[in-house]
């Protein structure tokens, strides 16, 4: 179940990142274009792109889990023994389950209670509730990837990461 649900958001944060990326770069060359050769700013571009861009990084978080790319202490599980440094690897998930799991809580209160205050962007007009929302997303996909982490670990299974010219689907 887990390996499908890992599967599953393989292919969702592939999808969002794309979507993203490519509403950040169209958006922006948009406004140059207006900006230089109609001599007209738009005035909701740089908002959306900001907010683009801070979804992108939220979603990279638990893509960094999926690839191993977060900063780690390499050298310390190299000095200890196999067995402490299978502790430490289950102590790092842990703590990383942890930290999606404060990301999900105050995350989701900090949407929930700027939704409820009905605070709008400046620009675009948009309840600021919903780009929050990004946040305990983000702490949900990362609890779900270090619970499959463990669960290789607990089961014994091998846990590859990601590398970056492989993706899931094949």
């Amino acid at each position: 179940m887990l390996a499908g649900i890992n599967r599953c958001l393989d292919r969702i944060e592939s999808f969002a990142m794309i979507a993203l990326m490519l509403v950040a770069t169209c958006v922006a060359i948009l406004q140059v274009i207006a900006r230089y050769v109609f001599n007209n700013s738009l005035y909701w571009s740089e908002e959306t792109v900001l907010y683009a861009l801070i979804m992108m990084s939220f979603l990279t978080c638990s893509m960094g889990v999926r690839y191993a790319a977060h900063i780690c202490v390499e050298v310390l599980p190299l000095l200890v023994g196999p067995r402490l440094a299978r502790g430490l690897l289950y102590l790092a998930n842990i703590l990383g389950l942890m930290f999606a799991g404060v990301l999900l809580y105050y995350g989701g209160r900090l949407a929930i209670n700027t939704l409820n205050m009905n605070q709008l962007s400046p620009a675009m007009r948009v309840p600021v509730g919903y780009i929050y929302m990004v946040i305990p997303i983000s702490g949900t996909c990362m609890g779900l990837r270090y619970l499959w982490i463990l669960w290789c670990m607990i089961t014994g299974k091998e846990y590859k990461p990601l590398s970056l010219g492989m993706s899931s689907a094949g």
